[in-house]
């Protein structure tokens, strides 16, 4: 009797950044929350990948790679970097377009997840400006 193919999860989470011109600030905190988050994608039977600390390059080569594995149910993406807008940035200070990781994943580009449903969640700011936030009231 085969096993049912397992659902799978990429987490990538950015911490440490550097560049030629002196890099950003350190994401205090997010290794924790991406640790956490994969724990509990895992005791939902995802077979998780996690990665810290990758260039724009490595992550794009990342998704790449997924495209040529088998997958169950569901892809699940988390990535938790800085950002701009349209763009999370990779450990280089690069950034990389989520459109062309969406792309990436396309059922063009990518037949293997084409009947795959795809959920993306991005922890990232999206530039240097402030937004007001949200208020939560809660019981």
């Amino acid at each position: 009797m085969s096993q049912p193919r397992q659902s799978r999860a990429l987490v990538i989470v950015n911490t440490e950044f550097w560049s030629s011109d002196g890099g950003l600030s350190a994401r205090r905190g997010a290794r924790r929350e991406a640790e956490k988050l994969s724990r509990a994608l895992a005791q939902l039977d995802y077979k998780v990948k996690l990665m810290h600390n990758r260039t724009a390059k490595e992550m794009e080569d990342l998704y790449q790679q997924e495209c040529g594995r088998e997958h169950g149910d569901f892809f699940v993406s988390i990535i938790s970097s800085h950002g701009e807008e349209g763009a999370v940035l990779g450990s280089d200070c690069r950034p990389v377009p989520l459109a062309r990781i969406f792309r990436l994943l396309s059922p063009r580009s990518c037949p293997l997840l084409a009947e795959t449903p795809k959920v993306f969640f991005i922890q990232a700011c999206r530039g240097a400006a402030l937004d007001r936030g949200v208020s939560v009231e809660a019981d």
